[in-house]
């Protein structure tokens, strides 16, 4: 399966985003620049990124700033310069979390780790948050995670449901999962994660029913409902055409639960 492709960035770019950064600090007389320019910041491309994460003495628009040229010269690092893999993780972890506290639109960080919308920007943080967490990298395990310490509490209209289409939902969740073996060569690594976690989740559930099992079938819903969304992208229309009437099945089962839960809100 395809691995993530790193963006592509010309290495006069990636000093140019360094140059950028270290000429705004001057501009604004950053107090803690003289450590930075000791090093050589061409040189030392990640003391770069470790200063903008540390050295928090300047105005916001200049961390701001700093932030996106940061993820590019973390681009330019992971291609042309010597580096650790967990570490240029760990920076790309704190950077998008710094952008994220300093309001950065999602959208902006999206280039420079050659993602293409909001929402990929977003699930990258969750990856590296599930990975701190011990899940294993993926947005979906880091969900299921927060997701899976509701309290098993439910409506009666859940509960209801539940009585009527437990079954149906853990088989239909069943048979995704077994899809992908099947056909591992029509999906990439994001689909094949979501897969493996409702796999997780349909293998923790256990019969009879009880109401000490509603946890783990709303966790399967989810799961479920990832898989139907993700379905939904031009990339897998092979694989989903192969689902056939299984996917327009579990995708009403996952909606129907959805509702039974909260209502047509």
């Amino acid at each position: 399966m395809p691995k993530r492709a790193l963006p592509r960035i010309s290495k006069t770019a990636g000093q140019e985003a360094i140059e950028r950064i270290v000429q705004r600090r001057k501009d604004v007389r950053d107090p803690d620049l003289e450590a930075l320019e000791s090093r050589d910041p061409a040189e030392h491309p990640l003391a770069v990124i470790h200063h903008v994460l540390s050295c928090r003495r300047v105005p916001d628009w200049v961390t701001s700033n700093d932030v996106l040229d940061g993820l590019w010269v973390l681009a330019y690092v992971r291609l042309y310069c010597p580096h650790r893999p967990d570490e240029a993780e760990r920076l790309e972890h704190e950077l998008l979390e710094l952008g994220r506290a300093m309001q950065i639109a999602m959208i902006r960080m999206a280039p420079p780790i050659n993602v293409r919308s909001r929402q990929a920007v977003e699930h990258r943080l969750l990856r590296h948050r599930a990975f701190r967490l011990g899940l294993g990298r993926s947005e979906r395990l880091e969900r299921a995670h927060r997701l899976s310490r509701t309290p098993p509490e439910s409506t009666s209209a859940e509960a209801l449901w539940y009585d009527r289409h437990a079954l149906a939902l853990w088989e239909a969740a069943g048979q995704l999962v077994a899809s992908r073996s099947r056909f591992d060569h029509l999906i990439d690594d994001e689909l094949a994660e979501c897969l493996i976690g409702l796999r997780r989740v349909v293998r923790e559930m256990r019969w009879p029913l009880s109401p000490a099992h509603y946890s783990t079938l709303r966790e399967i819903g989810w799961w479920v409902q990832e898989v139907v969304e993700a379905l939904e992208e031009p990339r897998y229309a092979s694989f989903r055409e192969q689902l056939g009437e299984l996917h327009a099945t579990a995708a009403a089962l996952a909606a129907e639960q959805y509702r039974a839960r909260f209502g047509d809100t």
